[in-house]
């Protein structure tokens, strides 16, 4: 006679198995999707934040002319001049290692460039106007784009790196990159914090779900060998 087993055995059990696959999920897109929306509720209902003007003031007291060119080279970096050739460039060569891989960079990169333009219409906030920005925008303000493009380039080559030895140093700098363009927009004053905040964990988010609908997750096949190969080389 057999018995079911307890609970925590059931519990334990799908742990071993879906574990990993769980965290990848709530902290991938469930987690991000949730703060995207509760920042896009506040904004739509053209509630303020109270702690953005402090702080845009007391980051744009620190201003020097060395900050400026480090802000104009991340500004013009993520700007489209930027941009599109990149993603041209990386969607070209993934194309080459995997067909897949290029599918899902195009998607991701020129995804977000395109939904960035439609909720920048659709939430219509105006630009910050605490000071004359060295660069400034003349289009919306939330979410920003370039915050967009730059968490969604490193939210995807983590996914593509993720079954390598460098997805740890593509994680790590490209968390950096991702925080010195969200700081740079702001140290400008053409975003609010919650424009950079929000627009980055709207594509962690959707790079996060297009690597699940396009099984990125699963084990390379013969195709993707190259891509594993050279990551091994040295």
């Amino acid at each position: 006679m057999t018995f079911p087993r307890a609970p925590h055995l059931h519990l334990a059990a799908f742990l071993r198995q879906h574990g990993r696959a769980s965290l990848a999920l709530f902290f991938g897109l469930l987690l991000p999707l949730l703060g995207f929306a509760k920042i896009a509720q506040e904004v739509f209902e053209k509630e303020p934040f109270a702690f953005e003007k402090p702080l845009m003031l007391a980051l744009h007291a620190h201003r020097s002319e060395a900050l400026d060119q480090v802000a104009a080279a991340f500004s013009l970096f993520g700007s489209t001049r930027g941009m599109v050739p990149l993603t041209l460039l990386l969607v070209a060569l993934l194309y080459r290692v995997r067909r897949r891989l290029g599918y899902f960079m195009a998607l991701s990169l020129g995804g977000v460039a395109l939904v960035n333009v439609l909720l920048k219409n659709l939430f219509d906030r105006p630009r910050p106007a605490f000071w004359t920005p060295i660069l400034p925008e003349p289009d919306f303000s939330f979410p920003s784009g370039h915050a967009m493009f730059a968490s969604a380039l490193a939210t995807a080559l983590v996914v593509v790196l993720w079954r390598t030895r460098w997805r740890v140093p593509a994680l790590l700098l490209g968390v950096l990159y991702v925080l010195g363009m969200m700081a740079s927009r702001v140290y400008i004053g053409v975003h609010y914090p919650t424009d950079v905040l929000g627009g980055a964990l709207f594509s962690v988010a959707w790079v996060s779900s297009l690597a699940r609908v396009l099984h990125l997750n699963r084990p390379p096949h013969r195709a993707a060998a190259p891509l594993r190969d050279a990551a091994h080389l040295g």
